[in-house]
């Protein structure tokens, strides 16, 4: 399209154009020198009030040539800056060559029409290509009501409490996972900054300060902790494997994506790789990191983390640099000098380079499979109202692929601990399984507008033959429209379940059906669960460590005869030991003389728990 490129106002950059009275005659000054030339003096200043008394003498007759009234649009030195700022042609030419194109520029969605224009026109006038290689392009950030953010409305929490309150890093993470680096609108949140600090930081801390506290514990037992990657490399363990795998995987991810300016992808990649280490590896391998599989495997565990803390804080740093900074500062300490990573800052350490050695698919998907089936389990859960501290008999897994048995058999025992079952069964026997489809009307509502209901009821009416056929193809035609697998998922469930203790949860490949039964061997193991949840939470409210040198009691207060948690106390005392991993002395045989350093009385099943702790003679 045409621009115009001309403005009628006093203040910019005048157009040097030196035209006759009857526009016919034009000089197009090119450089200072040339209009000094003209001028017969030294010009230092090219604003209109310091050149527009200069003429220039017709060469056809017609007088003086004056220069015209108007000044340049100012996004025409804009979209100059790649020329002006290096004063080419006049100097730099080398050097404005090396570095022309850009790699990159990076501006607001808002600049289509302004930088991002006028750096494209006038650089392919010039020189037939872009000014630039790559383009970073950021959305809006909006009110939270969608509206722009207003002064004079208020309608926006202030920058600088959010960053007081919740620190610059939340604020900087919660953007950088948004929308706006995808070019989107942001309506910003303070709820969005408050979950950040929720969700992803204080998990992440609580994973480093654990690691901290556990060396701390290796290191008065064995000695000092010396970080050795090769000792990771050699784990059979397959947590180990999966998690290091996945950290390997990650680093290519973003040396690819940052390679391609792809940044609204990085951020995710990260933040998926803190949850699996915060709610997956931490917590299913905490007690080898407190020894209790022996000293060599607490310490290939504390190996393993400590390269996820390590590795991560470098990552991340760009992202949130208070948060690494700190982190890295300490686990530096752990580095022998020369080390690539150790530096003064996390800052000025480079990003790792990948393994492909330790890039695993197969472990990938394994660990992958085993956490969809653990959701599917927890499901199963919520919908029936029965908490993970009530252990169940059984699970059963339904799944035809041979592959997929192979990948979730060797981590039965995580699947175990994570759904607090007994047992799980698996079969391939899938003829009594059918497969269900649910509309993801969010995504069809704009394309069904009216037909939503009619789409709805010819859904039901799909048979087996159909819901098969998507499955493989991924798209079906449903009422004329065309539906794919983005709007339409699939589930699967068992006929004839009516056993109302049975409850059964599926997805696109697998069925889970966990036993409900109610068994007096399992509520009394519900019960010490119970006890032991107390136990722990005296302990917290005490600010007690782990290490800290401390005796447990705990008795019934008034025992009747028939008492559930006495009965419990009886005959469970080493199961409660394991989940406590400590001693809890059952009966009360205290000599009266010890220090209490905390004692609550609390109810559970209409009966009442007394504990107590005090500091060991």
């Amino acid at each position: 399209r045409d621009w115009c490129v001309s403005r009628n106002r006093y203040w910019g950059a005048p157009i040097p154009l030196w035209v006759s009275a009857d526009f016919e005659e034009v000089v197009c000054i090119g450089s200072v020198a040339e209009l000094e030339e003209y001028a017969g003096r030294k010009i230092t200043d090219l604003h209109r009030h310091f050149i527009d008394d200069i003429t220039i003498p017709s060469k056809q007759g017609k007088g003086v040539l004056k220069r015209i009234d108007e000044v340049f649009d100012c996004w025409f030195e804009s979209g100059s800056m790649p020329y002006s700022s290096k004063h080419y042609p006049f100097e730099n030419k080398e050097d404005f060559e090396k570095g022309f194109p850009a790699n990159f520029i990076a501006e607001g969605l808002d600049q289509t029409r302004g930088w991002f224009y006028t750096l494209m026109v006038l650089s392919t006038h010039l020189f037939d290509k872009p000014a630039f290689k790559n383009l970073i392009c950021n959305g809006l950030v909006l009110a939270a009501d969608g509206k722009k953010m207003s002064k004079r409305l208020k309608n926006y929490p202030d920058p600088t409490d959010m960053c007081n309150l919740y620190g610059a890093d939340a604020v900087r993470m919660y953007m950088c996972n948004s929308p706006v680096v995808r070019a989107e609108p942001l309506k910003f949140r303070e709820e969005g900054v408050k979950d950040m600090i929720k969700d992803v930081f204080l998990p992440w801390y609580n994973a480093y300060r654990f690691f901290v506290q556990q060396v701390a514990r290796y290191e008065g037992d064995t000695g000092k902790f010396v970080p050795d990657p090769s000792r990771i490399k050699k784990s059979s363990n397959p947590m180990d494997k999966w998690v290091n795998a996945s950290m390997h995987h990650l680093i290519k991810f973003v040396r690819d994506e940052m390679d391609a300016y792809r940044l609204y992808t990085v951020v995710g990649g990260l933040t998926e790789l803190l949850e699996n280490l915060t709610n997956w590896y931490v917590r299913l391998n905490r007690d080898r990191m407190r020894g209790n599989s022996g000293q060599e495997e607490a310490l290939t565990s504390l190996c393993t983390l400590y390269d996820l803390l390590l590795n991560l804080s470098v990552l991340l740093s760009p992202v949130v640099p208070f948060i690494t900074e700190m982190m890295y500062q300490n686990l530096a300490r752990a580095l022998p000098d020369g080390h690539p990573m150790k530096a003064k800052s996390v800052h000025f350490v480079m990003v790792p380079e990948f393994d492909p050695d330790v890039l695993d698919d197969d472990i990938q998907r394994a660990v992958g499979r085993m956490q969809k089936l653990v959701e599917l389990g927890r499901t199963c859960r919520e919908h029936k109202k029965v908490s993970l501290k009530t252990p169940l008999k059984k699970m059963t897994v339904f799944n035809k692929d041979p592959q997929f048995m192979s990948d979730i058999k060797p981590l039965q025992a995580y699947i175990e601990e994570e759904l607090n079952v007994i047992e799980v069964v698996y079969s391939t026997d899938t003829e009594k399984i059918s497969l269900t489809a649910t509309p993801n009307f969010k995504v069809l509502g704009k394309k069904l507008g009216s037909d939503m209901k009619k789409v709805q009821e010819a859904v039901k009416q799909l048979d087996q033959d159909a819901l098969t056929k998507f499955e493989k193809e991924g798209t079906i035609t449903v009422c004329g429209y065309e539906i794919t697998s983005e709007e339409m998922s699939l589930g699967r469930i068992i006929k004839d379940l009516t056993d109302p203790n049975f409850y059964s949860n599926g997805d696109s490949e697998t069925l889970a059906i966990l036993d409900f039964t109610p068994d007096e061997d399992l509520m009394r193991m519900a019960l010490c669960r119970d006890i032991a949840n107390r136990v722990q939470k005296l302990r917290k409210e005490a600010k007690l460590q782990p290490d800290d040198d401390v005796d447990m009691w705990a008795s019934v207060v008034d025992a009747k005869k028939g008492s559930k948690l006495q009965d419990a106390l009886d005959k469970m005392t080493d199961y409660i030991d394991k989940l406590l991993r400590r001693h809890l002395n059952i009966t009360e045989q205290r000599k009266g003389t010890e220090e209490v350093v905390i004692e609550e009385v609390f109810e559970i099943e209409k009966e009442k728990l007394k504990v107590c702790i005090t500091k060991r003679a």
